[in-house]
């Protein structure tokens, strides 16, 4: 087997890892933990001693916390915690899980500080993939469990952890609790390979929490995160990797259940939330699209993020022909604004639908191991795993590289990107041409890149700029050509042109109907 072939077998892994957010590697290809330790482990009395040493740098991090304009990261100081959930408090703390001790951790942004809450009941060793981290009214903190199939309490005032069993399925991969999600005073969590969700009441009192289950479709192997409207209806995602699916609704005053049959193109849909009109938001985790669902006309529209930055991917095998970005979860901020983390590519992005604009903003972390970088400097991932919101502020886990981030959105971006049609026409085989018109709102020191995508691929629409760098010392135009191909199907389509000065992507997007 030579070298190019070993290297698109590990990305492929790789891709499988995130999309399917079953870690073979993490978990040691079972659910069965183990506390021997590794060969060729020197031991540090840190959670990185789950790990052999040419394995830490892969794991656990690979250098310090680093800083943009935007985005400033913070250091766990317990090496390799492996943070994954991560929530705001109503006091503006920050909490999150550390998947590789099995403990909650909590962090101060006035004084800067860490808190980390040892669970005495959690075995040395051990570790686990902590998805769903949510806080109660009581101010209790509920965590999911997948390795152990366990919801856990904390309780923040006296520190004290408390373990429930979580309903197991009889399926071929068991139960897998992922995300959380607490309404009021019920909680739901999702099995992603037991074919149900979960629902319990935060105020419980016994020692077992009385989940109650709801099955999903059994014809599909995961269920993904879920979300309720303002009927109380509960909505999720049921799906084969790359083979179909269904948005489910599921009316709890009847038990009666909805399906939707998703889209073909969508392959993984992970993160859904629902906007103030009542429209559903799926990302979909194996391309670069996310799609919206409007439940009155039972219509899906399809939208885009920008190619990955190349310090995300390398493609140093030259294997990779089409980057993806891959769009994780999903949250509405207070302004209207949908955010998600493109885990691939080391981003975390925010579409505006009142503007048709998206801004797209790199982690400055970037670990090699996960990237196909090769002998490329900065590059990689630190694997975004999850974020929540708290206004102007969006903070971020980076799994295996121990950070926690803060990104503030209030932050003036460097340029203003306007497009001079948001709209057009075009018949199959002609093209039309709109201007980008860029103006800088700082001093910029380096040329600004311009990028496009669409979601309807170069078979149907292809888009070729006039100029692929640009120097912006003064408002600048470029010309965006859309061609529609001789055999395209009649439909319309979106595209997304911008502008990218060093760690973050400005575009708009061009609705183009073909016919």
């Amino acid at each position: 087997m030579n070298k190019n072939t070993k290297k698109l077998l590990a990305l492929a892994f790789m891709a499988i890892f995130i999309v399917s957010t079953v870690s073979v590697a993490f978990l040691g290809g079972g659910r069965t933990a183990t506390q021997t330790k590794p060969a060729d482990t020197t031991i540090t009395n840190t959670p990185a001693d789950n790990y052999p040493d040419d394995k830490r740098a892969t794991f656990c991090d690979t250098g310090p916390a680093k800083s943009t304009k935007y985005i400033t990261e913070f250091k766990i100081p317990t090496a390799c915690t492996q943070p994954l959930a991560i929530i705001t408090d109503p006091s503006g703390a920050v909490w999150f899980t550390e998947s590789n001790t099995g403990n909650v951790g909590k962090f101060d942004l006035s004084s800067k500080t860490f808190q980390e809450f040892p669970n005495t009941q959690w075995q040395k060793g051990e570790k686990s993939m902590m998805w769903g981290l949510a806080s109660a009214q009581d101010g209790n903190i509920w965590v999911t469990d997948s390795q152990h199939v366990l919801i856990w309490k904390f309780n923040p005032s006296d520190k004290s952890y408390q373990r429930f069993a979580f309903p197991k399925s009889q399926t071929q991969d068991g139960s897998f609790p992922q995300m959380l999600l607490i309404d009021g005073k019920n909680a739901y969590v999702n099995d992603f390979t037991g074919r149900k969700l979960g629902v319990f009441t935060t105020d419980n009192t016994s020692p077992d929490l009385g989940i109650t289950s709801i099955q999903s479709p059994q014809k599909y192997n995961f269920t993904s995160a879920m979300v309720t409207d303002s009927a109380n209806n509960v909505w999720y995602t049921a799906w084969i990797y790359q083979q179909g699916g269904s948005l489910v609704k599921y009316d709890q005053k009847t038990g009666n259940s909805t399906q939707y049959p998703l889209p073909q193109d969508i392959q993984a849909p992970n993160g859904i939330t629902i906007d103030s009109s009542g429209k559903l938001w799926i990302m979909d985790t194996a391309s670069s699209f996310f799609f919206d669902f409007d439940p009155v006309t039972s219509q899906f529209t399809k939208h885009t993020t920008s190619p990955p930055q190349v310090a995300s991917y390398g493609n140093a095998s030259g294997l990779i022909k089409t980057p993806i970005s891959r769009p994780y979860w999903d949250h509405f901020d207070d302004k209207g604004r949908l955010w998600f983390n493109e885990q691939v590519a080391n981003s975390l992005g925010v579409y505006d639908p009142a503007s048709q604009s998206l801004v797209e903003y790199l982690v400055p972390s970037k670990n090699p191991n996960w990237s196909d970088c090769g002998p490329m400097k900065d590059c990689g991932v630190a694997q975004v795993l999850d974020f929540t919101l708290d206004h102007n502020k969006v903070w971020f886990t980076e799994w295996v590289e121990n950070n926690i981030g803060l990104l503030d959105s209030s932050v003036p971006l460097p340029l203003n990107v306007t497009t001079s049609e948001s709209s057009l026409t075009v018949h199959r085989g002609q093209n039309a041409t709109v201007s980008l018109d860029i103006t800088p709102q700082d001093t910029l020191t380096s040329p600004v890149s311009i990028v496009t995508s669409n979601t309807s691929g170069p078979q149907t629409i292809s888009i070729m700029s006039s100029q692929g760098n640009v120097t912006v010392n003064k408002p600048t135009s470029v010309k965006i050509t859309i061609s529609a191909d001789n055999f395209a199907s009649p439909g319309t389509y979106q595209i997304l042109a911008g502008a990218r000065y060093q760690d973050v992507t400005i575009s708009k997007y061009i609705n183009v109907t073909i016919q």
